[in-house]
């Protein structure tokens, strides 16, 4: 009996189980994109075969803690996070058995009791249906269902229902979904949920939380304190003030006096009031694909537009690639032509034609169509004068930031400063003197104020947290990693901490200023509008892909130290241990993030799990950290191999960031961009790392037989 409960709970078994799960749920998602989502539940998700593995891991998590009984104070946080694991089993399983759940749709006026799924006890009857949009244009910024509730227990009582504001009502709960107009009448799509198994699984979200920060406490607890040099602060001060002085000299310089004033003039656009300056630069930078054009600023390109629409149509202004080149006859190597000759051209107007009239996701020659139809009307809008919408009254400081946030372009001015900051590191590192490392200390924490000014700055002008789009999440992700790196280093007092940071927010910032990602602020879709978890799940889960990214770099020059000099075997153990530690948080962080947007998902959709690809595949990358820190725990694995296997898992955190938006053809992050160079890019990666581990790997092997031979 004491054998089979040992093999029952032993680790090796619980890493394997992890691994098979991590692949069947990749799996399913390749699966949904290429078959669809009935044939993804029907063979993975619901099927008999991963049921059975899901049931495995269960009887793995309670023999794992019958077999470490008595528990004692030490084993709190294990104890903790395995008994979370089968609370939350308990209640999906609660939920997957006894969960009703339909949509109703109703019209104004209309009342009913069925649902799908049955027969409520009560009538829900729809009074008023009302779209809010955003100032000047069309698109919604959330829609309201006024609804009366008829019951003969209590009789009719009056709710509202609107994005991520149910209504709960006698166990069921009521989520704004979807609407409907037809002949001037206007009609709700309410999604309904009665859920008894919600209430588990949120508070096993709680304890799982609670048990993996304890036994990150307890880890903490028995490593041991080790003397680190340290910076004063006088000398970061004094450090950051120059750096400060040197960042501000390299601003733009001064602007023509005559378009200074018209810069500020307040206009109506995408649904908030902006000065004309960023106007100016988002016309710019969607016709021309570039942030000024031959050198004029913006302003005076726009205005030009506008007075001279004539001349300025047969200017060569308007990008295109060259496919569209080709099917324009266009001579080899064009990258811009002007509105008149684009318009002129009857093969591509029918290829605009064509394209417009193409269902679903666009790709190759109709999605590059489709953009330049988007440019074509960029200016076509500035020529018939209906781009500008002056307003009269705006807040002056409002407008003024603005100005400010465009001239000073942030992101630049960090990728700046931490370019400076990542070199110094790597004097400090190869020259050890302390005023290096702390000039390297101060360029880091500059760059993380630089970015911090600038995302506070931008929550301020956009209204909400910055966290709605790409472009907004490569911020945080640079942002976490200041965060966390200066965090880490008045911890540790680890010169590694300052060094990989500089590098990776480096990177990441000198990617989003310099890539062509829209960088505007647009309105957010009703479902993100109005509810706090957006700050919430998108800054922690940022912050995790911060973490992990930094353990990733560091799991690189372990590898790459393995290679080049094995005889370092001292900084490779420390480089390995803080691998650890960054695997540690990040993994707390990772499945802080799932479970947020399980409760988002929760309060906006009625279902805390859906299966949509990008929260499967956030799951698979959180399975993958846990098996490698199991492992390493096990000792199934040593230090190479923890590093190794966090390259490789590192690219689940990838596909979980771009390959579900730009690769997979479903799910509700879907960008549907399956011929998309994020592909080839994310396939080139993955090579490389291979051949980088395999290099690596060999190097190792050859280390291990040269001290074997030396004993």
């Amino acid at each position: 009996m004491k054998k089979l409960l040992n093999s029952l709970a032993s680790l090796k078994l619980a890493v394997i189980l992890l691994v098979l799960l991590l692949v069947g749920l990749a799996a399913g998602t390749i699966l949904e994109s290429a078959r669809g989502t009935e044939a993804a539940g029907r063979l993975v998700y619901y099927s008999w075969w991963f049921l059975t593995l899901q049931g495995a891991f269960a009887a793995n998590v309670i023999a794992s803690i019958v077999k470490h009984f008595p528990w004692g104070k030490a084993r709190a946080g294990f104890l903790t996070t395995h008994t979370s694991i089968l609370v939350i089993l308990l209640g999906a399983s609660i939920t997957f058995f006894f969960k009703q759940e339909g949509h109703v749709q109703l019209w104004e006026g209309q009342g009913t009791s069925e649902i799908e799924s049955g027969t409520l006890p009560f009538v829900i009857k729809l009074e008023k249906f009302t779209i809010d949009r955003y100032p000047g244009t069309m698109r919604p910024s959330n829609f309201r269902s006024d609804v009366t509730v008829i019951d003969p227990q209590t009789g009719p009582q009056r709710f509202g229902i609107w994005m991520n504001h149910p209504l709960e009502y006698r166990g069921f709960t009521f989520y704004q979904s979807s609407y409907q107009q037809e002949g001037g009448r206007s009609a709700t799509v309410l999604s309904v949920s009665k859920d008894p198994g919600q209430a588990i699984v949120f508070f096993g979200y709680g304890l799982l939380l609670v048990g993996m920060c304890t036994v990150l406490g307890t880890r903490i607890s028995q490593m041991r304190a080790r003397e680190r040099r340290l910076v004063t602060p006088k000398q970061v001060k004094k450090v950051t003030a120059m750096a400060a002085m040197l960042a501000l000299g390299v601003l733009a310089g001064p602007a023509r006096a005559d378009v200074e004033q018209e810069r500020r003039q307040p206009v109506l656009h995408d649904g908030r009031v902006m000065p004309l300056d960023t106007l100016a630069r988002e016309a710019v930078w969607n016709v021309t694909g570039q942030r000024s054009w031959n050198g004029y600023d913006p302003v005076d390109s726009i205005r030009f537009w506008s007075d001279e629409p004539e001349v300025a149509a047969d200017a060569p202004v308007v990008k295109i690639g060259k496919d569209i080149a080709s099917v324009a006859r266009l001579p080899e190597g064009t990258t811009h032509a002007s509105f008149s000759e684009l318009v002129g051209n009857k093969a591509l107007m029918a290829l605009l034609d064509q394209a417009r009239e193409q269902d679903g996701a666009k790709q190759g020659v109709m999605a590059s169509a489709s953009k330049l139809e988007e440019r074509l009307l960029w200016m076509q809008r500035f020529f018939q004068h209906e781009a500008i919408k002056k307003v009269d009254k705006a807040d002056p400081a409002a407008i003024e930031r603005e100005i400010t946030y465009n001239k000073v372009r942030p992101t630049r001015i960090a990728w700046i400063v931490l370019g400076a900051a990542l070199v110094l590191s790597i004097f400090a590192w190869n020259g050890k003197r302390k005023v290096l490392d702390g000039l390297s200390l101060a360029g880091l924490v500059l760059g993380f104020a630089v970015m911090t000014w600038g995302i506070a700055t931008r929550w301020m002008l956009a209204g909400r947290i910055p966290a709605s789009n790409m472009y907004e999440s490569l911020l945080f992700l640079a942002w976490g990693v200041g965060l966390f790196a200066v965090l880490a280093f008045a911890i540790m007092r680890n010169r590694l901490v300052v060094l990989n940071a500089n590098a990776m927010a480096f990177l990441t910032m000198a990617l989003t200023d310099l890539l062509p990602i829209d960088g505007f602020i647009h309105p957010v879709p009703p479902v993100l509008a109005g509810t706090p978890w957006l700050a919430i799940h998108v800054p922690i889960i940022m912050v995790s892909y911060s973490v992990l990214a930094l353990g990733v770099v560091i799991a690189h020059m372990q590898v790459g130290f393995t290679i080049f000099k094995p005889h370092r075997r001292e900084l490779i153990e420390r480089m390995s241990d803080l691998l650890y530690w960054y695997i540690h948080v990040g993994s707390i962080l990772l499945i802080a993030g799932i479970l947020s947007g399980s409760v988002w998902a929760a309060s906006s959709w009625g279902r805390y799990w859906g299966w949509d690809p990008k929260e499967v595949w956030s799951l698979v990358a959180f399975l993958a950290y846990a098996a490698i820190l199991h492992a390493r725990w096990d000792k199934q694995t040593g230090r190479f191999g923890v590093a190794a296997w966090s390259i490789v898992a590192f690219q689940t955190i990838l596909m979980t960031y771009l390959g579900v938006n730009f690769v997979l053809t479903t799910g509700l992050h879907s960008y549907g961009m399956g011929d998309s160079p994020v592909v080839t890019a994310m396939a080139l990666v993955a090579l490389a790392e291979g051949g980088f581990l395999a290099w690596g790997y060999l190097a190792q092997r050859r280390a291990l037989s040269l001290t074997a031979a030396a004993a």
